[in-house]
């Protein structure tokens, strides 16, 4: 499979840049292309994937603190 980059990522000791274009096992390749990484060479650039909201507001908590050996 031939793709082109997406972006900037590593693959085990492989760099790949954003632009560059690489001919890879068809696996790796589907791989890229499902994590967003890469398109295959021809195809239109893929829709982001849809965004979540995140709730990262801290709600109430207990942290026991003390001695307990006592």
């Amino acid at each position: 499979m031939r793709i082109e980059c997406l972006t900037t990522f590593l693959d085990g000791r492989e760099r790949f840049e954003k632009g560059d274009t690489f001919t890879i096992s068809d696996e790796r390749g589907a791989y890229f292309v499902k994590n967003q990484w890469a398109k295959k060479v021809g195809d239109q650039t893929p829709a982001p994937l849809p965004t979540t909201q995140t709730d990262l507001a801290v709600h109430n908590s207990v942290i026991g603190t003390g001695d307990s050996n006592g």
